[in-house]
């Protein structure tokens, strides 16, 4: 891996770099943010195969406006990035294979290699179109086609349903009360207000991490209701 740099608008000639920051430095993270920064932005300098969003800011949402042809702002997404996490978004088959193309060429350029075997493929079509799974490959490697996976500490579903998500959450919470079950909701010296503010903070944290962005139903709500109420039972 070789690197240039830019000092006062003078660029210096190539250097190899031959070491690094070791693993747990603080500025390890920093500088790695930096530099996949810059890949991206060198990988699709030309191209940004992504999904298109259009939205409006202020007042309350109108849909009949969403729908205007003059005024509405809008913006494509092609990355999402958190830490060394990165999603592509598109809305082609196709899109999405020049997108991976040009991020394993843009990450040949900066000495990264993607790890196939951490990559997933998931996609989400109309509720009336016939699911066809897609065929994309990087670096000659077939990447995984799932129904769900992880991502940020929530559990995303190719049918958009929260049903994945609410379940785990429930065992999380569930988990997490258990093993407080002997040293707090049966301590008999601790006053129950204590208790409470242990609850919130803990279980109901566990249990209700990002719930902002669910789209929640009748029914996901009386599981979530259910395992609250049935916490708050055996505590008190």
């Amino acid at each position: 891996m070789t690197a240039r740099v830019t000092d006062n608008g003078t660029v210096s000639e190539a250097f190899t770099v031959t070491n690094g920051v070791k693993q747990g430095c603080v500025l390890a993270p920093s500088l790695f943010s930096f530099m996949f920064s810059a890949m991206l932005m060198g990988a699709y300098r030309d191209e940004q195969p992504g999904i298109c969003l259009a939205y409006r800011t202020g007042k309350h949402l109108n849909s009949r406006r969403m729908q205007a042809s003059t005024r509405v702002p809008s913006g494509t997404v092609h990355d999402l990035r958190f830490a060394d996490d990165c999603t592509l978004s598109t809305v082609t088959e196709e899109d999405m294979q020049r997108s991976m193309d040009l991020f394993a060429a843009g990450c040949a350029n900066f000495g990264l290699t993607s790890s196939t075997a951490k990559t997933v493929v998931m996609r989400q079509p109309p509720p009336s179109t016939e699911y066809n799974a897609p065929r994309i490959n990087v670096n000659g490697a077939q990447l995984k086609n799932v129904e769900t996976f992880a991502y940020l500490g929530s559990m995303m579903s190719r049918n958009t349903s929260i049903d994945h998500e609410v379940a785990q959450r429930i065992s999380r919470a569930s988990h997490a009360f258990g093993r407080l079950q002997a040293s707090v909701w049966n301590h008999h010296g601790i006053h129950l207000n204590t208790k409470l503010k242990m609850y919130k903070a803990v279980i109901l944290m566990t249990l209700l991490y990002g719930a902002e962005t669910w789209t929640v139903y009748l029914n996901q709500a009386k599981k979530l209701n259910h395992f609250h109420l049935s916490c708050l039972s055996r505590i008190l």
